[in-house]
């Protein structure tokens, strides 16, 4: 047993302070980024097409000020574009689960086009994406570009069973394809009654039959 005290080890006890403090800055930032996304969702549904959502519409819902709104976004369009990159990297989640489940190049593509039209199919998907999608066709430029990249990931999921099939230029396909499917998926988000999944079977069909023959 010994009463000398041995020397510290890693960062300074300052250090650890600043780390901690810095952590639970992070941890509040984030929940307040969060909580203004998740209330302009609920605005953007709340008002549909009938107008744009507004910053005070989002912060009244948010309980929150301007100055915590601008401490994230630049505009409304920012935020919009943040939704846009949420709503793709969810959906590129969900759709890469979905062909992992099978090995079929053919199969991975059905299960992509599916997984994409099924928006429409469920009433409580396609409203926020209806919202959402409605908010995304007014946004600023820079805005548009930042939405554009977030979405390409989601047809970029194609280029690998597209370049199994043998096609040619997988990657400008998969870019073809993703636009001519997201087309489908917006006039269905629109639709009164909102299609089935066996209305749209024939975008599988014609997808399909395009680059497998």
């Amino acid at each position: 047993m010994t009463f000398v005290p041995q020397p510290p080890e890693g960062p300074s006890l300052v250090e650890q302070a600043v780390r901690r403090s810095t952590e639970r800055l992070v941890a509040a930032r984030t929940d307040e980024a969060e909580a203004l996304m998740a209330a302009a969702t609920c605005e953007m549904v709340r008002l549909g097409s009938e107008r744009r959502v507004t910053v005070a519409d989002i912060v009244r819902a948010a309980g929150l000020s301007n100055q915590a709104f601008y401490r994230h976004f630049a505009s409304k369009d920012d935020l919009t574009a943040a939704l846009v990159d949420a709503g793709a990297r969810r959906l590129v989640g969900y759709l890469d689960h979905q062909m992992s489940l099978v090995d079929d190049p053919v199969d991975q593509v059905r299960a992509w086009i599916r997984g994409v039209l099924s928006q429409a199919a469920d009433p409580a998907v396609a409203e926020p994406t209806r919202a959402v999608a409605w908010n995304r066709t007014v946004i600023n430029s820079d805005a548009v570009e930042d939405a554009r990249r977030a979405e390409s990931m989601i047809w970029a999921l194609l280029e690998k069973p597209f370049a199994a099939l043998g096609v040619p230029e997988p990657a400008n396909t998969a870019y073809l394809v993703g636009c001519m499917v997201f087309a489908v998926l917006n006039d269905g988000l629109w639709a009164d009654p909102p299609p089935t999944l066996e209305d749209l079977a024939f975008v599988t069909d014609f997808v399909l039959a395009s680059v497998t023959r």
